[in-house]
């Protein structure tokens, strides 16, 4: 397949920009930001399309990437000889992919032709979209070569047509995915979830024959609380008496607190009442004392010394009395001010804070007694709930050996499953091993024509390349840019052998070169005049020294 012309209408930054391709190599030599990797990528787009990506991130999604900038109708058409004849590709891109459009036209009579679809480029070259990405579309920004189906079948030599192709990586695939439906990570999936249900009956059958155990021991939880609640209440009991007595207790004080008043008052009054009669009693007695003692006095100072004598004897009779007179006072007055409820008040206090202690203790004994309630009504709805949900062991029994039976046959149907995608994955890269001699052999070809030193390498069936010092195998990445991009140049050159023995594809080369040396780039130079010989290649540069 050879390109003749392409005309871009509007892609990226280019726009209405036609370029006539020559047989050989066409080096495209254009600074930074011209727009080298959007035209290659519009020659790849003719061909495949854009991929189906929803990704947002524009570096992963072409559609949006090269989406005109100025505007107008996305695309353009390329122009190409296959077989001897030539046709012409037309595409305009959408939005989306359901906006995009394709036309062929034969232009040995330019009508419309139904040789090639939409799919052109895989009814081409006989590889896919991303084997094309892996194979003669090099790029300095991608260079080594992952491996995938379609390639592996290309390289095998066994594919005449896209019905042909015998998708293991897909089968592979499907059958992994059906796997998972059996074991998913996070213990989910088929198997895990009967697992968990044999687990779930198997603690259901040992709740069931520890049911009588379960049921004695909660009744006799029960039984305990129970007795706890008497004999709380007992003691509340006890204690609501002592509460009565004192309060009983109280009241005859208070009773008796009012009759000492009342006494008090009566005597209060009997004492009022004396000293009225006492203080009468008392102005006549003292006049008449008085007037005896006058009289006898003056008589007997008069009369005789007799007479004073008996003065003097009703004087002191008079003295006498007046001192009873005062001891009885003060008797009644003690009484008047005696305090007979001091004993009562202090032992009332005694009481009253007994009392209070009483009424504390009936308080957390009512806490308690709530509790203990509440605790059996828990106790009894469990002991309830253990009684009606009882279940036969023997139905449990049954109901696990029939799930453990599933569950046997998912696990002999999943074993199958992993054998199968063990041996397809086995078979793949025993059958991938067919072309793993001939990539070997071009890739070291190249890679003594160019580094112009012995590298010794290994080559797995994936296209994993390997180098080897001082007995060890490593991987690439321990070497340096240079090195790697040198190795994926070589790898895509003996792929392109490799893949095409019969045809000779156009190649495009978007800057491959830029990482390798002066010495390095001048023998890659020479390769790519060689292969131009025989091949048709695009070659983009922004720089004299990769011309």
């Amino acid at each position: 397949m050879k390109l003749k012309r392409c005309y871009i209408e509007n892609f990226g930054k280019l726009q209405k920009f036609e370029y006539e391709f020559s047989e050989g190599l066409n080096i495209i030599n254009k600074l930074n930001g011209w727009g080298k990797t959007t035209f290659a990528t519009f020659i790849k787009a003719m061909l495949y399309g854009f991929d189906t990506s929803n990704k947002r991130a524009i570096l992963e999604n072409e559609r949006k990437r090269y989406y005109p900038w100025q505007g107008g109708k996305f695309g353009g058409n390329l122009e190409f000889e296959i077989n001897g004849k030539i046709y012409e590709i037309e595409r305009f891109f959408g939005i989306k992919d359901k906006d995009d459009t394709f036309k062929i036209y034969d232009k040995s009579t330019n009508c419309e032709s139904k040789e090639y679809s939409s799919n052109i480029g895989e009814e081409i070259f006989k590889i896919d979209r991303q084997a094309y990405e892996r194979s003669t579309y090099i790029t300095g920004q991608k260079l080594l070569v992952e491996i995938n189906d379609s390639l592996s079948a290309k390289l095998s030599n066994i594919l005449e047509n896209d019905n042909d192709i015998n998708s293991s990586e897909e089968a592979i695939n499907r059958l992994t995915s059906i796997m998972k439906e059996y074991r998913k990570t996070g213990n989910k999936g088929k198997i895990n979830e009967l697992e968990t249900k044999i687990s779930n009956k198997r603690r259901e059958l040992e709740y069931a024959l520890r049911t009588e155990e379960l049921v004695s021991e909660r009744s006799k939880k029960i039984g305990q609380i129970k007795k706890q609640i008497r004999d709380y209440e007992e003691n509340k009991n006890i204690n609501d008496q002592k509460i009565k007595e004192i309060s009983e207790y109280e009241n005859k004080r208070l009773k008796r607190q009012l009759e000492i008043l009342n006494e008090r008052l009566e005597t209060q009054k009997k004492i009022e009442r004396l000293q009225e009669q006492n203080n009468n009693s008392k102005r006549n007695n003292i006049i008449i004392s008085v007037t005896i003692i006058v009289i006898s006095i003056t008589l007997g100072i008069l009369v005789s010394k007799i007479l004073f004598a008996i003065s003097t004897i009703g004087i002191l009779i008079l003295l006498i009395g007046l001192i009873n007179y005062n001891n009885k006072k003060q008797k009644y007055e003690k009484l008047c001010n005696r305090n007979d409820n001091d004993n009562l008040e202090e032992k009332n206090n005694d009481e009253s804070k007994n009392k209070e202690e009483i009424l504390k203790k009936n308080e957390i004994l009512d806490r308690k007694i709530t509790e203990l309630i509440n605790q059996k009504s828990y106790d009894e709805n469990e002991l309830n709930r253990i009684i009606n949900t009882e279940s036969s062991t023997e139905e449990i029994e049954s109901e696990i050996e029939n799930l453990e039976q599933k569950l046997q046959e998912m696990n002999y149907q999943y074993d199958i499953l992993n054998k199968t995608v063990k041996y397809l994955i086995e078979a793949k890269e025993k059958f991938s091993s067919h072309y793993l001699t001939n990539m070997s052999q071009g890739f070291e070809k190249y890679l003594s024509i160019i580094n112009n030193e012995k590298i010794t390498t290994n080559i797995d069936v994936k296209l994993n390349v390997k180098i080897q010092e001082y007995g060890e195998k490593r991987e690439i990445e321990y070497l340096s840019t240079g090195y790697r991009d040198l190795i994926g140049i070589c790898m895509r050159l003996a792929l392109i052998e490799a893949l095409f023995e019969k045809e000779n594809p156009f190649i495009i080369l978007d800057d491959p070169f830029v990482n390798l040396d002066e010495e390095k780039i001048e023998n890659a130079k020479q390769i790519v005049k060689e292969i131009s010989k025989t091949h048709q290649i695009i070659y983009f540069i922004c720089h004299k020294c990769r011309q």
